[in-house]
């Protein structure tokens, strides 16, 4: 499908549902011990195209955990292949819900073979990737002339989860837990697109927060979008058709306010996420109501995965020692395996590819897309990077996920800094504390580079 030359935005939507079967395994928490046990709500992938003067832009939001390098591979292929799109054309985002199937090969020795990695349903999959690649294709299709307003508001649903005594990441066996901290920053970033036909019909709504979707905990085995499938369900009752898409933003440290105690969060139920959904639709709205300003597009973008390296002095007698009895199970699994990959004579790796994305929707308007979750710090210092204009700044976007926090996190240690290795087998190690410098600059690269 050629693009679009004229100087009138051309724009188009569509949605599909990529809902698992019931009797898939549940995705982002260790603490499960067995299978999914029915369907709250449907997952959906939504796709919106525009393009103007010559170039497009697809922003995709997935009901999702994440997505692999490996599969975000596959659905590039297939969007070149059916509609010629290459990938800095497209801005794919998962919203993080833990409600939803396993993508990728997590440790749980819970319901694994000691020491080895559950895989995900190939089936699924493989249907998960045709469907968002025909959801592409259908959005272009249903491209017509448009125009889109924009504004930022703010959102107010979620609270920090780092902890305010840092004391307590002092010890690499500690720091496991989160605790509700009001006193630490988060992201507040409410944006808010509306795309209309020339007739004032609405094509589809784009807004965003940055708050993880745990509102429930390990104990929900039913499948659910969590609370962005709420806001998007409330938002569209008045948007006559049009699909809402929800971009999850800055939420690595981020969960919502409403399942937080004093010193703990509570285990939360359907009724507190939508409670979280409906107060996020509010704010929304509530930007609408304050007025969204007319966006002109001049669409430029750049895309590139970087090699993030892994920190030095984790070797096979590291390994040994995580993988004694006197270490958590969870951890004497990971090391284990790694130990095995060793015994195999396969090589531990040094680095991982992160993907960095820059969709710049009109000068001084941009996106950027950061493949992991991203921690607040991290994400205000790629923010505070761009000094001009509005930066508006998305985790899990275009590829493999691992929390991304900055150098001073990683030397507190606890969860987000080196807690988490011990469910992947991607990561052998922490991140290398050169990683805030990598992104930094690899965000000047991509800015130098945009087109």
């Amino acid at each position: 499908m050629p693009p679009n030359n004229s100087k009138q935005l051309l724009a188009g939507a569509a949605r599909a549902d990529i809902t698992p079967p019931t009797d898939c395994l549940l995705g982002g928490f260790a603490g499960r011990d067995h299978g999914c046990e029915g369907l709250h709500d449907n997952l959906t992938v939504t796709a919106l195209v525009l393009s103007r003067l010559g170039k497009r832009a697809v922003i995709i939001g997935m009901d999702i955990l994440k997505l692999s390098n490996e599969q975000v591979d596959r659905i590039w292929k297939r969007s070149d292949e059916r509609c010629g799109l290459k990938p800095g054309e497209l801005f794919i985002n998962c919203s993080h819900t833990h409600a939803g199937p396993i993508v990728t090969p997590p440790f749980n020795r819970k319901f694994c073979p000691e020491n080895e990695v559950c895989p995900p349903d190939s089936d699924y999959i493989d249907r998960l990737i045709e469907t968002t690649a025909l959801t592409v294709e259908q959005a272009l299709e249903n491209r017509k002339p448009a125009h889109a307003d924009w504004a930022v508001g703010k959102t107010y649903i979620g609270i920090n989860r780092r902890a305010q005594d840092i004391s307590i990441y002092s010890e690499q066996a500690t720091g496991y837990e989160n605790f509700p901290n009001p006193d630490k920053e988060t992201d507040r970033s409410c944006p808010v697109m509306l795309v209309s036909s020339v007739d004032q019909q609405p094509i589809a709504l784009l807004f965003g927060a940055s708050c993880h979707p745990t509102t429930m905990r390990f104990n929900n085995y039913l499948i659910s979008a969590e609370f962005p499938g709420v806001a998007r369900r409330i938002l569209e009752k008045n948007l006559e058709g049009a699909p809402a898409l929800f971009l999850q933003g800055t939420a690595g440290d981020v969960k919502p306010r409403q399942v937080a105690e004093e010193n703990s969060f509570r285990n939360g139920n359907f009724d507190d996420v939508e409670a979280v959904g409906t107060e996020l639709a509010a704010d929304v709205e509530k930007t609408i109501k304050n007025g969204l300003k007319p966006l002109e597009l001049n669409i430029k973008s750049s895309l590139k995965r970087f090699q993030i390296p892994f920190a030095d002095g984790w070797s096979e007698e590291t390994y040994r020692r995580y993988a004694g009895e006197n270490e958590p199970e969870y951890r004497r699994v990971w090391a284990r395996y790694w130990l095995q990959q060793i015994a195999k004579g396969e090589p531990v790796p040094k680095s991982m590819d992160l993907t960095l994305s820059i969709l710049e929707l009109s000068p001084g308007i941009r996106f950027l897309g950061v493949a992991g979750e991203l921690l607040t710090d991290m994400g205000q210092k790629i923010k505070n990077h761009f000094t001009d204009g509005e930066t508006l700044l998305f985790g899990y976007t275009d590829g493999e996920i691992a929390y991304i926090p900055d150098s001073a996190v990683l030397r507190e240690g606890g969860y987000e800094a080196t807690e988490t290795i011990f469910f992947s087998q991607h990561m052998p190690a922490p991140w290398h504390e050169d990683i805030e410098k990598i992104i930094l600059d690899g965000f000047d690269e991509l800015q130098g580079n945009l087109k």
